[in-house]
């Protein structure tokens, strides 16, 4: 109530709480290093994701935050003790595939089947309900929009993999005009939940928050983008990789602009990403569904 003008004062919105994802897997499995890292040799490198991790579950503890990790099946079956590590501090965990394959090079059969096999490691280590998942690359592609359909049919309930490189912002399927959460109508059932890659606001839309592209950025970019979107009462759903807060992992002979897209700014991103968590509140994307 104003006391001069005896009428009342509008309450202040709630301030936004961005969602925090976390894609576990290791450096030597990324799309980028495909061309000279073979599948079949995963077991030949050195495991180093654990580095990475633990950093990240210190410095969440140290801000009482939790978040969602999207987790490769194969590394959990090979690292059971990181990821129970993982719940039993209390985060949401996703899946993120069984191998980091694109799902855009897959059938609607072998994906399923990837899927199943990932969320049966999962679960084994004592993930209960798990809802969400990541596409590796975020390669639900207008090509591969079917995977959506497997995913809800699978007993999932959200998808992280909505991207503005693949899907111009403002058309189908989006159905929000900004990158927050969005509710996909599919066929043959309820509106299925996505967590789009956050882009910028304005014309060009170029994806941040995330990555590289977080690497890559001035922090004073990715600080703005947040808080213009966060001022429309839009959460931004953020997203790193346990390797990127590893800047002494080995470095591969890859294509120049591949080394460099994966190698740039490692050394700055833990103080970059606590400045991050300093400066937002976040939450797991799961919370948001049980809303």
């Amino acid at each position: 109530m104003n006391r001069q003008t005896g009428t009342a004062t509008p309450a202040r919105p709630a301030p936004v709480v961005n969602f925090l994802s976390i894609d576990v897997e290791d450096y030597f499995q990324v799309e980028g290093f495909d061309q000279v890292v073979r599948e079949a040799d995963w077991e030949r490198h050195e495991p180093r994701f654990h580095l990475g991790l633990e950093w990240l579950l210190q410095v969440l503890d140290s801000v009482r935050i939790k978040a969602t990790f999207f987790v490769l099946g194969w590394l959990a079956e090979r690292h059971p003790q990181e990821i129970r590590e993982i719940i039993r501090k209390g985060h949401e965990i996703g899946v993120h595939g069984y191998y980091h394959r694109r799902i855009d090079t897959q059938t609607p059969e072998s994906f399923a089947a990837e899927l199943r096999r990932a969320l049966e490691v999962l679960r084994g280590l004592g993930a209960a309900g798990i809802r969400g998942h990541r596409a590796p690359s975020f390669s639900i592609t207008p090509a591969a929009a079917w995977a959506w359909s497997i995913l809800r049919d699978g007993g999932l309930s959200y998808d992280a993999s909505l991207s503005v490189r693949h899907f111009p912002a403002g058309r189908e399927p989006w159905t929000r005009p900004d990158p927050g959460p969005q509710r996909l109508q599919l066929s043959g059932g309820e509106p299925f939940l996505v967590f789009p890659q956050a882009y910028l606001p304005g014309l060009a839309r170029f994806p941040f928050a995330g990555g590289g592209f977080f690497r890559l950025y001035p922090y004073a970019l990715t600080r703005w983008g947040i808080r213009a979107w966060n001022r429309r009462g839009v959460p931004v759903t953020v997203y790193v990789h346990p390797w990127e807060f590893d800047p002494d992992q080995p470095r591969f002979p890859a294509p120049a602009l591949r080394r460099w897209k994966h190698y740039v700014n490692l050394e700055t991103n833990r103080e970059k990403f606590a400045q991050l968590l300093q400066d937002f509140s976040f939450r797991p994307l799961g919370s948001y569904h049980e809303e």
